[in-house]
């Protein structure tokens, strides 16, 4: 893979305007400098470059200016650390939180000084890690007003499934880690257990105090008109059934464990963490055991931001998946990538997108191919059932206006999670030794994929049918599956990919890469793998090891430098697929130098790089030198440097990609400062680094 970053008279153009920077052995100005020595390193896996990690945060991304989330190295109790100080700015922390070694700390600064107390924090030896408290709002599109109207339950042919369980079998826990619910409503009697409300501050609570026990939803408009957003989600899952009034919900037995962690403008990460720890058990400090843990979790809640950058929320996830909780998330309601968005993009989770009335991705539910299933979300723009209302998901509400309990029509993934949550309850109620991947292997197995047309929905954008992962759930069929009965998806299918991708290997040398093969729909047939374009004198042999195959890669000294394009192929049950495999071929004869790399000083801005203020000088050297850049504005900066061995301009396979580092993560460092030494490292494959490098990089393009 190439990413173009620079052209080649931009960059001389830079290297002219900046000034103020000094390659080779100048002694650099007195004052306000950077400095330290370059040099080439060995050779480093994709692996290794991406575990430098992500500074730059989206834009879009919402968190509390001030407060930072830290985890400590495990020596060390947050207890005994109840002040920071970083970069002259001080930290106190508010509290411990749920996760081992974690604290919520606090300081008087905006948004851009929050990110610099994270990346100042990330620097320090005895911190694990460090993030904003992100914001996540609860994910759905509210309108207004009993099983008839429920068009969605046959829409996973739930009133079948009822026939083999209906949940009273083996009643399951549910915890709906939300905006609490309306405890009085008349369709959620005998149907809660007791909860907690976990948001800290009263502004936000609406009612009054910060946490208690009580989980009872106030509302989230303090002048009316709320959501009750919590209550949708929890009436879809369990809402008391066959009772002669109100809607249906799922699990006729299921009981809900209500987890209140959102009020108004929505909730801090710091409070969902916790929510969502109690919520499965876990001791949360201050707040008292919770007697009911729940079997799963549905969180139709989320932000903008990938999950990667939220260490806290995937430990929190993986803390519960190691406990055996099964937890399911709303893909979002942005019409985009749900790679994009958290918790949607965690590991472990079962992410679930929204179909409308015609089965169809809905037009506002996220996609791609961290889509596990599709669940009915609804659609309040249409009437296409012609029943007089909106093709909305009907569940529990109250209304302010009127002081009285009622149901409403709302749209969104949040509306689709529950309907996931509430099936997973009835195949737990009918197996309670049912483990989270049986659950979400027998329902994609079970689904019914959305082809190409299907999976565009109604918005402006066409989508593959694969961006709806493996399609519509079907309860029926899922029940059915742990009889042993069903479970034959109408579309087997599997897909390939390659990591890395791109392998850059000296004559005489050889090297790996792995090739994963994703199954959907059922698809058991064995493949036949092979290596297609190999040049002469390069050979690989592929060892399989269940679904996937190590493939390694032999050059052999006769081989002439150059780029090859190889391709894997497999074939098996009528289907064949590729992945491409880039190839370049290096020469061991003439070892490369530094002479020539760039080191750019990038005056950091939060999300970006100063257009007047970053500098970028050459240095030279053999294998190592110096560099200094001198009279430099006050403020944070990024180091990094870049090796363009081949010529060509771009970022590519055998380029040579290096960064400052403190402890593991790309850190600012701020003038006047030496000894700040850094590598740079032979580029195989892409990463996180290689990513942010490119961004810093484009910044500087106008200049």
């Amino acid at each position: 893979m190439r990413l173009k970053i620079l052209g080649f008279t931009t960059l001389m153009a830079l290297l002219a305007a900046c000034g103020g920077g000094n390659g080779g052995t100048n002694p650099p100005p007195a004052s306000n400098t950077l400095s330290g020595t370059v040099r080439l390193g060995n050779k480093a896996s994709s692996a290794q470059i991406a575990s430098s990690g992500r500074l730059l945060t989206s834009d879009q991304e919402e968190f509390v200016p001030g407060e930072v989330i830290v985890r400590f190295k495990p020596s060390l109790s947050v207890q005994s650390v109840s002040s920071l100080s970083v970069g002259g700015v001080s930290l106190q922390r508010v509290r411990a939180l749920g996760l081992e070694s974690t604290g919520l700390y606090r300081a008087s600064t905006d948004t851009a000084g929050t990110l610099r107390l994270v990346q100042g924090l990330r620097a320090r030896g005895d911190v694990l890690w460090a993030q904003p408290n992100f914001i996540q709002r609860a994910l759905k599109t509210p309108n207004d007003e009993f099983y008839p109207y429920q068009w969605h339950y046959p829409a996973i042919n739930l009133p079948q499934a009822w026939d083999i369980e209906d949940g009273t079998s083996s009643p399951v826990t549910v915890a709906v880690v939300d905006t609490g619910v309306l405890v009085q409503h008349p369709d959620f009697a005998g149907k809660l257990l007791p909860g907690y409300d976990f948001i800290t501050d009263p502004r936000q609570s609406n009612d009054g105090d910060g946490r208690d026990a009580n989980a009872d939803d106030p509302g989230d408009e303090p002048g009316g008109d709320s959501s009750y957003h919590g209550s949708h989600v929890a009436g879809t899952i369990a809402a008391a059934t066959n009772n002669g009034t109100g809607t249906a919900g799922i699990s006729w037995g299921a009981k809900i464990v209500p987890v209140r962690v959102l009020g108004v403008g929505g909730g801090t990460l710091a409070d969902i963490a916790d929510g969502m720890l109690w919520a499965a058990g876990v001791s949360v400090a201050g707040i008292p055991a919770n007697p009911n843990p729940a079997q799963i979790l549905n969180m139709s809640l989320g932000g903008k931001g990938r999950c990667a950058d939220s260490p806290a929320y995937q430990d929190v996830i993986n803390q519960l998946l190691a406990k055996g909780i099964i937890v399911v998330v709303a893909a979002g309601n942005s019409n985009e990538d749900a790679a994009n968005f958290r918790p949607a993009s965690c590991s472990g989770v079962i992410t679930v997108g929204a179909t409308e009335f015609q089965n169809a991705r809905a037009r506002y539910s996220n996609f791609g191919p961290r889509i596990d299933l599709m669940a009915p979300g609804g659609d309040v723009q249409a009437d296409l059932n012609n029943d007089n209302f909106a093709d909305g998901v009907l569940s529990e509400h109250r209304n302010d206006a009127k002081n009285d309990y009622d149901y409403v029509f709302y749209n969104g993934t949040s509306m689709a999670a529950p309907h996931v949550a509430g099936v997973i309850a009835l195949m737990k109620s009918k197996k309670p030794a049912l483990t989270g991947a049986e659950a979400l292997d027998i329902l994609r197995r079970t689904a019914h994929p959305l082809d190409g047309t299907a999976c565009t929905g109604q918005g402006p954008d066409s989508h593959p049918g694969s961006d709806c992962g493996a399609g519509l759930i079907d309860a029926f069929a899922a029940l059915q599956a742990l009889d042993g009965g069903g479970g034959t998806n109408p579309n087997p299918d599997f897909t390939l990919s390659l990591s890395p991708n791109s392998l850059v290997i000296p004559p005489g040398s050889s090297a790996n890469t792995t090739l994963t093969v994703t199954r959907s729909g059922g698809f058991s047939d064995s493949l036949s793998l092979s290596l297609k374009g190999a040049p002469n004198g390069v050979t690989g042999s592929l060892n399989p090891s269940g679904n996937s195959a190590t493939l390694t890669l032999n050059v052999a000294a006769s081989v002439k430098p150059g780029s090859y394009a190889l391709t894997l192929e497999a074939a098996g049950g009528g289907k064949t697929k590729t992945a491409s495999l880039s190839l370049a071929v290096g020469t061991s004869a003439a070892k490369p130098t530094l002479e020539g790399a760039y080191v750019i000083a990038c005056f950091y801005l939060g999300n970006d790089c100063d257009q007047i203020k970053s500098r970028i000088i050459q240095v030279k050297g053999q294998t190592s030198g110096p560099y200094s850049f001198g009279d430099l504005a006050a403020g944070d900066y990024l180091l990094f440097g870049w090796k363009d061995l081949d010529g060509d301009k771009d970022v590519s396979a055998g380029d040579y990609l290096g960064a400052y580092v403190e402890n593991g993560q790309i850190a600012l460092v701020r003038p006047s400062k030496s000894g700040l030494n850094f590598a740079l490292e032979e580029v195989q494959g892409t990463g996180m680094l290689l990513d942010q490098v490119q961004h810093a990089l484009r910044s500087l393009r106008s200049r």
